[in-house]
């Protein structure tokens, strides 16, 4: 066996779930600010193509492609008096927050290629040390909380913890630092302030969030002695049997089509909601609110539908039904069903559908990530390896990669139908908007069934579950009972029964 077993099960507390929690308010900042406003910020204030800062955004995503599995596999074989995760978790505090600083304050006067040179390396800074937290915390679960239905609760935890994230970004900019009483959408100096302030907040939430888990350091499991290091013959092999279980390529597929469908419906959610509904920067952060309330409700329903229901069939729900809510009003205004934004009600409507897609799509992403940690338990008892660090760092890879993708693609709608820069509010055709709709609503529809598809693939129930469950508690203690074995032969003293723990 690759590593050693944890000590037996303790009691986590609301601690623990608070540290899971706030450190995910950091990672749902840097991915709202990014996704929702690097592409206007750069466009629209430093005067960009949006073609070359989609472009950028997903060039950043090179370097995830190699420093995320990297982080996950290091972290799967560290051996430290911190224990395995928690040396990089201590690591990303400072630097990601100075990076996420940096990115929304470019020098005065650089020409288009310094701005293009400027935002890729500040952006790539940022995932990779986000990437430095955020690998090895999101693997620490499964193995706090091996329980089927205990991890649910904590990836709701997990997911809170994003949404609440997302709204502190939205308000942020769109209530203090972009508000149309600071300037709005268009003020430089805001989004210089935003990055500040946000870049400190960052930090501090790192810090609480590892200092939270610091003393779950005993119970987690440690590499056994000579497992360390990073071989590379021992690092494919571990790469092969995660590529080879079709559970975890199930998720894998559906992660990399539901990425697309969210890197373009985030990027351009702004533009829809600024030049298609022609809402005010209050409007835009009062969004934001049904969002939390959508969190909170999802929190609370999802591990009791997961114990009701097969995980798999409540992330296929949710994510459909969610799929169908997000297009809809761009849709009917589209079929010309819909009021004009004149209409009394619009607000309203904007509110209710985003609350309900909100709450479908935690529902069904709470229960999906759920499942990709029931896959940790199914490789370790085909293989004997436990790789948290790799699947977690694989399946946010494919997020990260295939968002800055749908960034890109958003980027490229918008110059095909010639969206202009530096574009005012209400100074927009409706026919323009019209046909940025028609090009985004089939085309994030197509992405979100592949997705749904794919999760049909998943095979892992409860029972399989508890059955790969008892195969690793057999295992370590036949395990304990070879080593007691060999030790007692050495001393010349009689050995204990095999399988039975020492006192």
């Amino acid at each position: 066996m690759m590593t050693t077993a944890p000590l037996p099960a303790r009691r986590l507390g609301f601690p623990v779930y608070a540290a899971i929690g706030v450190g995910a308010v950091s990672s749902g900042l840097v991915t709202q600010a990014i996704t929702a406003l690097a592409l206007l910020f750069y466009n629209q204030v430093i005067g960009m193509s949006a073609t070359a800062v989609g472009l950028a955004l997903m060039l950043s995503l090179v370097g995830d492609a190699f420093w995320d599995p990297a982080i996950g596999l290091w972290s799967d074989s560290t051996r430290s008096r911190l224990g395995r995760r928690h040396p990089f978790m201590y690591a990303s505090i400072v630097p990601t927050g100075l990076a996420f600083w940096a990115l929304w304050n470019p020098p005065a006067g650089l020409s288009d290629t310094a701005n293009f040179a400027w935002l890729l390396g500040t952006i790539m800074a940022v995932r990779f040390f986000t990437s430095l937290y955020e690998v090895p915390a999101n693997a620490l679960i499964p193995e706090i909380a091996p329980d089927y239905d205990k991890r649910t609760g904590f990836f709701s935890v997990l997911f809170f913890g994003g949404v609440a994230g997302l709204v502190l970004a939205s308000m942020l900019a769109f209530q203090i630092f972009l508000s149309d009483r600071a300037g709005g959408v268009h003020n430089p100096a805001g989004y210089g302030r935003f990055g500040l302030w946000c870049g400190l907040l960052i930090s501090l939430a790192f810090l609480f969030a590892t200092l939270g888990t610091h003393r779950q350091i005993p119970y987690l499991t440690h590499p056994a002695e000579g497992a360390g290091g990073t071989r590379m013959r021992q690092a494919l092999s571990q790469v092969a049997a995660a590529f080879t279980n079709r559970n975890f390529l199930a998720i894998m597929m559906a992660s990399l089509f539901s990425g697309l469908s969210t890197g373009v419906s985030n990027t351009l959610g702004t533009y829809f909601n600024v030049y298609f509904w022609g809402l005010s920067t209050d409007q835009l952060s009062g969004l934001v609110l049904p969002v939390l309330v959508a969190s909170i409700v999802a929190v609370s329903i999802t591990p009791a539908l997961t114990r009701r229901y097969d995980k798999k069939r409540v992330a296929i729900l949710g994510l459909g039904l969610a799929m169908a809510a997000g297009v809809l009003p761009i849709g009917l205004r589209l079929l010309g069903i819909l009021p004009g934004n004149d209409w009394p009600w619009l607000m309203t409507f904007l509110l209710v559908e985003t609350f309900l897609a909100s709450m479908l799509a935690l529902t069904g992403l709470i229960a999906i990530t759920s499942m990709l940690a029931d896959v940790v338990e199914d490789n370790a008892a085909r293989t004997g390896h436990r790789s948290e660090g790799l699947f977690f760092s694989a399946n946010t890879l494919v997020n990260k990669c295939v968002t800055g993708l749908g960034t890109l693609l958003a980027g490229a709608m918008l110059t095909w139908v010639h969206f202009p820069a530096n574009a005012q509010p209400g100074h927009i055709s409706a026919g323009l908007m019209h046909q940025l709709g028609l090009v985004y609503v089939p085309i994030a529809l197509a992405l979100g069934a592949v997705s749904l598809i794919a999760i049909n693939y998943f095979r892992i129930d409860r029972a399989q579950h508890e059955a790969n469950l008892s195969r690793l508690e057999s295992a370590a203690l036949a395990e304990v009972g070879v080593i007691e074995t060999a030790e007692a032969e050495l001393l010349g003293t009689p050995a204990v029964a095999a399988g039975k723990a020492p006192a």
